[in-house]
């Protein structure tokens, strides 16, 4: 299960608008490592990348795009999202992850999608 440290809003440092959370980013994937992951869930994340938490947050999966998001995410503008979508599926390729493995990654995604990227939740929100 996902701390609250993920689940909260924080200020944004410039004194504007508040942090996206990751329920707002990812609601699919926060309400799974809400539950917890399964079996599925870890397979899908470690070998299935157009269905993981980088491709929902960019507003593609899958069943939407027809291909990989993590081919599309570079045409799209961001590397270093690429880059965390691979790190958070080496994490669930180890049979030894700990739940905190994920946090970590996940906070550091957010941070990295708050600065960079926030516009395009809302855009897809609207």
């Amino acid at each position: 299960m996902i701390g609250l440290n993920l689940i909260r809003s924080h200020s944004d440092k410039s004194g504007g608008d508040r942090d996206l959370t990751f329920e707002e980013v990812c609601p699919v994937w926060f309400r799974k490592f809400q539950k917890g992951l399964d079996r599925r869930d870890r397979y899908v994340l470690a070998k299935d990348s157009k269905y993981c938490p980088v491709g929902e947050a960019w507003g593609c999966t899958g069943k939407q795009a027809g291909y990989y998001i993590a081919f599309l995410i570079p045409f799209l503008g961001c590397w270093s999202c690429v880059r965390y979508g691979q790190k958070i599926g080496r994490v669930a390729k180890s049979d030894d992850y700990a739940v905190r493995d994920f946090e970590s990654l996940i906070s550091e995604f957010l941070a990295h999608w708050n600065r960079e990227h926030k516009d395009i939740t809302r855009e897809i929100k609207r």
